[in-house]
């Protein structure tokens, strides 16, 4: 019991090693500080919002949703992400990796994990769109020019029009992002704002 309960303590260290971001090094995070982040959103906006979800399972899921990413050998690129290429095959063995070391208490953990890689739920969907906005508060915190920009101007779309209870703050944050396109020198297309015309 003991040494399983070592291995796991171990093992979570991992989630502050892995860095994220292809624009790494102008901003980068631990999936740790990522995920942190994601459960004070997740929390915030069940309140605010006034869910009638499941908090306990959207907590969960914030907690659980990138337990893939321990000892990825290299960044988790936002260009791959939106592209759904996140090393895939190794998330689910990092993960199965992880469950060998207690089935009863690492069932549920590959239950949530699951639950939020195929977007079971509406509690699925709303910890999703939170991650999604939470990626793109972020690098707009650091103020520095972000390298892959056309693909940043719509990467939380989808996930929000799964949960379009935050389309209201998502309009904020494009209106921020709208203003730094043009202090960069890039140019603002029409269709980036499409997911407020639907």
């Amino acid at each position: 019991m003991e040494d399983k309960t070592l291995k796991f303590l171990f093992k979570i260290n991992e989630l502050q090693k892995t860095r994220r971001y292809g624009n790494y090094p102008l901003f980068s995070e631990s999936t740790s500080e990522h995920t942190f982040k994601l459960i004070l959103m997740v929390d915030y906006f069940y309140k605010k919002l006034n869910l009638s979800l499941n908090y306990e399972k959207c907590i969960c899921l914030a907690i659980y949703h990138d337990f893939g990413e321990m000892n990825l050998d290299k960044d988790v690129d936002i260009k791959e992400n939106k592209d759904k290429k996140i090393h895939q095959k190794k998330d689910i063995y990092e993960l199965e990796k992880v469950m060998e070391l207690s089935e009863s208490y690492y069932k549920p953990i590959k239950k949530y994990y699951e639950e939020y890689k195929n977007k079971e739920t509406a509690e699925a969907l709303f910890v999703n769109a939170c991650d999604k906005l939470e990626g793109m508060i972020h690098p707009l915190t650091v103020n520095k020019v972000i390298m892959n920009h056309e693909l940043f101007a719509t990467y939380a779309d989808d996930a929000v029009k799964n949960f379009p209870q935050l389309m209201p703050i998502y309009k904020q944050i494009k209106n921020i992002i709208k203003l730094r396109f043009l202090e960069w020198g890039f140019e603002w297309k029409e269709e980036y704002d499409n997911i407020f015309n639907d």
